[in-house]
């Protein structure tokens, strides 16, 4: 099975395997830690995936649920298999704590879930196992747990060593065992977890994440615990789900640095070739195994004549997130935007400024917009944190590395230095042709804004700048327009690389658009204030246009 698992993995990697650019990330992430493994602290040890794949060789299944045959993992669960058991730390054990897997229907999820469940409670090498089945309440747990129980019951080599229960699977020579857990269920506290099966993370509402978060928080005394999910797409961006897929993404896209997280979502590319039989092979690995061609074009026949049909064709069968917004920029149109500019060819230009004051306690973004930087619209950014928010890690960024490479600069203590940041804007724009300055009236309070006036900076070059819909309308179709035509220059800046993958856009009835701060998933600061830069451009050069005008960019 090893060879079975590199094979596929770099199959996937030269295209001989058609699979999404998503899916892709898991496997060329595998292939970037090798290089830089030992300065990371880890190793790739074969043997431990091997011992899973022997492990295999001891189970059966019920694939047609009359006859029983033995396990043979599919080449992309050998795949998972391999990365996921096989990386491990300096110490010895695994790397990988968290596992997210997301995958369509029919495509063996649920024996997977079986397979890894099992294996972490006879295998493991783990004395006083406790391995739990999870989902939103015990009677959806139950299903993976019956599956796993039910898998023990029909492989000789393991039922022998376990002890069958209604609620519960031991195994008394090492005090292990195997539960199913919900919300409602008794057992709820006291756990001392191994490791876990969460079952279609998609339909946990936050009130139900109790579960995940109780399984996080009551194994972190275990030397090497491994939470998995595994979990189709959903339709509901609010649930934790779609927050955590979103992380994983992050994490596979090399924005945000989690090493004890192992990530693999099966989908399509793009979510308007829904229609297209090649896409479908790419979401689904287990084509032509468990989901059948045929039975699979008479989903898509009911989906094209039925609107509910068709968002849960997207869903269950392509995994697409049908009600969640979409990226409003792709990355890799962004990233198009870099033109080999020296940044310091800034220096002494005309430009505009935004500020994004947001609150005390978070970042404050300062851009500066250059029509025409040797023949280019441009944006330099400047970054305030506080330095207690560096040392929370809760955006999952690595703020610390940025402060370190001077992209951007802390204020002491928990909330923004209100007078450090007014003598550093000042002096930044002593270092530039600053023809106007805007900013949001409404965080006027903040005490920056006063203390820049008291500065010297020119009162006629301030405006306050609503942040309103319709007064942001017209200068982020600008941005758009710049980014989508690869004719910006951002100098490739990774912060605002993280903050343009959060963006999320409101458009109302007439087409107008904003960036939505509530719906967005993270921090969009530098996005904010680089729009209320071109805002102000705007208003400046052109505020007599009717179009202008009808945007009231001034309005407050």
């Amino acid at each position: 099975m090893i060879r079975s698992a590199e094979k596929y993995i770099d199959d996937v990697i030269t295209g001989k395997i058609a699979v999404s650019k998503t899916t892709r990330l898991t496997f060329e992430r595998h292939k970037a830690d090798l290089l830089v493994a030992p300065e990371n602290g880890w190793y790739f040890e074969k043997k431990a995936a091997q011992r899973v794949f022997d492990f295999c060789g001891f189970l059966y299944h019920l694939p047609d649920k009359k006859k029983k045959v033995p396990f043979h993992p599919e080449p992309w669960q050998a795949a998972i298999i391999y990365i996921l058991f096989g990386w491990k730390k300096r110490n010895g054990t695994r790397r990988f704590n968290y596992g997210y897997i997301e995958i369509p229907k029919k495509n063996g999820k649920t024996v997977f879930a079986s397979v890894l469940a099992s294996y972490m409670l006879m295998f493991d090498g783990e004395e006083e196992a406790e391995v739990y089945c999870a989902a939103t309440v015990e009677k959806q747990a139950r299903i993976c747990f019956d599956k796993t129980k039910r898998m023990i019951e029909i492989s000789p080599a393991l039922a022998k060593r376990a002890k069958v229960l209604t609620n519960n699977v031991s195994v008394p020579s090492t005090a292990s065992k195997m539960e199913p857990l919900g919300r409602d269920s008794d057992s709820m506290e006291g756990i001392n977890p191994s490791a876990a099966v969460i079952d279609e993370y998609h339909v946990f509402k936050w009130s139900n994440n109790i579960v995940f978060e109780n399984i996080q928080s009551a194994s972190i005394n275990r030397l090497q615990p491994l939470i998995v999910i595994i979990t189709t797409s959903g339709r509901d961006k609010d649930l934790p789900c779609f927050e955590y897929r979103n992380l994983c993404i992050d994490i596979l896209g090399g924005i945000k640095k989690q090493d004890d997280t192992f990530a693999i979502i099966y989908t399509i590319d793009k979510p308007e070739d829904w229609k297209d039989p090649e896409e479908w092979k790419k979401a689904n690995p287990n084509w032509n195994v468990s989901v059948r061609p045929d039975r699979f074009e008479d989903e898509f026949k009911g989906a094209l004549n039925s609107r509910t049909k068709e968002v849960s064709f997207k869903t269950k069968n392509l995994n697409l997130w049908v009600d969640a917004p979409t990226v409003w920029i792709p990355d890799e149109r962004w990233m198009s935007c870099t033109h080999e500019i020296d940044i310091n060819e800034t220096l002494g230009k005309p430009c505009y400024a935004g500020l994004d004051l947001a609150s005390h306690i978070d970042i404050i973004a300062l851009s500066l917009f250059f029509p025409d930087l040797n023949g280019h619209p441009a944006v330099r950014l400047f970054f305030w944190i506080p330095e207690e928010k560096v040392k929370e890690k809760e955006d999952k960024v690595d703020y610390k590395l940025w402060v370190e490479k001077g992209l951007m600069k802390t204020t002491p203590g928990g909330i923004i230095d209100t007078d450090m940041l007014s003598d550093d804007i000042l002096e930044i724009f002593k270092q530039y042709n600053v023809l106007g300055f805007g900013y949001d009236p409404h965080m006027a309070h903040h005490g920056t804004i006063q203390h820049i006036l008291k500065g010297g900076f020119p009162v006629e070059r301030m405006d306050p700048y609503s942040q309103a819909h319709m007064n942001m309308s017209a200068p982020t179709k600008e941005w758009e327009k710049y980014v989508m035509s690869s004719q910006l220059e951002h100098f490739g800046n990774p912060v605002m690389r993280w903050m343009m993958r959060n963006v999320v856009v409101y458009v109302d009835k007439n087409g107008n658009i904003s960036c939505d701060k509530k719906r967005s998933r993270e921090k969009i600061d530098g996005v904010i204030a680089s729009i209320t830069a071109i805002g102000e451009y705007m208003t400046i050069t052109i505020g007599g246009n009717k179009e202008i005008e009808e945007y009231e960019l001034r309005s407050v």
